[in-house]
């Protein structure tokens, strides 16, 4: 028994040791993609259709907001009343526009985003099988507390994968 303790003492280390550790910095291989760059677009498109639609109704808004200041004095209190609802209305409609476009705008970036964030993950999967590599850690979310030798950056070979240039 002493002698099989003895064994796999002195074995368990060489077989950690043979384990090779990876280090990837996704989000650097993530702003090199260039489909990063048309989601971004496609994004920043939709959010221009947005401003402009809020810029409609603040144009709307400020136009019923300086009627009113322009009523005259004598104007009938139900009058004032009725149009001062309109406007607080007005603002109600923009302040959901708002968080409607927030929501909406959070929708379309998972939803764009997804896809290239999957086939880094495929890429950094197939660098990682392919080097045999027992553990890859992200350095741009974890940092790393240690360096070794043994630690590889795959970073580049991640890029070479999806055929980004160095």
């Amino acid at each position: 028994m002493k002698r099989l303790l003895i064994i796999v003492m002195l074995v368990l280390p060489l077989c950690v040791a043979a384990q090779k550790i990876g280090v990837v910095d996704s989000k650097a291989i993530f702003e090199a993609m260039p489909e990063k760059v048309e989601a971004e677009k496609q994004l920043n498109d939709l959010l221009e259709q947005y401003k402009a639609e809020n810029t409609r109704l603040e144009k709307e808004f400020n136009q019923k907001y300086g009627d009113f200041q322009a009523l005259p004095a004598n104007t009938a209190k139900s009058i004032k009343e009725r149009r001062m609802q309109e406007i607080q209305e007005n603002r109600h409609k923009i302040a959901s526009y708002q968080v409607m476009v927030k929501q909406d705008m959070d929708t379309k970036k998972a939803e764009v985003l997804a896809p290239i964030k999957a086939k880094l993950q495929a890429a950094i999967d197939s660098v990682s099988t392919q080097g045999d590599y027992m553990l890859v850690l992200d350095i741009s979310s974890t940092p790393v507390a240690f360096k070794s030798a043994k630690v590889v950056d795959i970073t580049a070979e991640v890029k070479t994968a999806l055929g980004i240039a160095k």
